[in-house]
């Protein structure tokens, strides 16, 4: 699949390359010898938009039956766009974390031999959970609906 802004991706590529340039500890992204190919990274950039779409944004949408939450009645903010970049980078680097898998099946605590972990069981909104990226939902959070309409 190609990356088509608006349509499947709220970043280019090139927008992305030239955030993780700017970005300390992206190596995962920018380092010749590991980083992901071009498809590759137009996945993850994809896949991260429509995480992120699926939030309820403040206020409209440009047109009737866009495919996308974004063009909007204001310009798309840089920290959507960096949310994007950055919940991409931590689908690239914790797609196989053992702790995240762990606290997804609601695991609390581990121990094995003398060493143990424990992870945070504290309540948290089904939102907190949408995102790998805890920088990304914070980015994101600035832009979301909050309460609700009543007439």
């Amino acid at each position: 699949m190609t990356l088509v802004l608006f349509e499947n991706s709220f970043v280019t590529l090139e927008e992305a390359e030239a955030y993780f340039d700017e970005r300390f500890d992206s190596d995962a992204w920018t380092n010749p010898d590991s980083k992901p190919d071009d498809a590759v990274k137009e996945k993850l950039l994809i896949t991260a938009s429509k995480k992120i779409n699926s939030f309820d944004f403040v206020g409209s949408p440009l047109e009737v039956g866009q495919k996308m939450s974004f063009p909007r009645d204001y310009e798309l903010p840089q920290d959507i766009k960096d949310a994007v970049c950055e919940e991409a980078y931590s689908l690239l680097t914790q797609e196989s974390s053992v702790h995240k898998k762990n606290q997804e099946a609601n695991i609390s605590s581990i121990s094995l031999g003398a060493g143990s972990v424990s992870y945070n069981s504290s309540y948290s909104f089904a939102e907190d959970s949408m995102l790998v990226s805890k920088t990304a939902l914070y980015l994101v959070k600035k832009w979301i609906k909050k309460g609700f309409f009543i007439d």
